[in-house]
């Protein structure tokens, strides 16, 4: 697990930016575990890899041991923020989610390669993403809402 300087197309880092903090599960098809970066995070938001290597979703672990927040990845690379550790309202519309409540925030790669996530565009999971994604994130904190 590690960020865009270590990441191996072939597969694995270079060097390895995260531990695990939890075992593999494997619910609904969907694997995860609880990572923390190794060294201590640099930013509020700066909790979970950019790319994955052998799991679906990481999750970040709270002050009272439950995932706070997930990151879901396709080809290694994150596509999908769930966050509901913080109160979140869109700047451009207004929505707002409050503490607790899962917002998703969807990850989009420009033509340069450059990965941005559009927290302005924060959104309720779909009912796709609850079915899929939703047993892994309640087994990892079971108080997570999804709307």
């Amino acid at each position: 697990m590690g960020n865009q300087r270590e990441y191996l197309e072939s597969g694995g880092f270079t060097q390895y930016l995260y531990k695990d903090e939890s075992p593999k599960v494997t619910i609904n098809g969907v694997t995860g575990k609880m990572v923390s970066k190794i060294s201590a995070p640099t930013a509020k938001h700066d909790g979970l890899p950019t790319y994955a290597n052998t799991s679906d979703i990481y999750f970040k672990k709270g002050d009272d041991g439950l995932a706070t927040q997930a990151k879901a990845y396709i080809g290694r690379k994150m596509y999908l923020d769930f966050d509901w550790n913080h109160d979140h309202k869109n700047k451009g519309d207004g929505r707002f989610f409050p503490k607790g409540t899962v917002h998703v925030q969807v990850y989009k790669i420009d033509k340069n390669g450059n990965i941005h996530r559009l927290s302005d565009d924060a959104r309720f999971m779909s009912n796709y993403e609850m079915k899929k994604f939703g047993p892994i994130i309640k087994y990892f904190n079971p108080n997570a809402k999804f709307r």
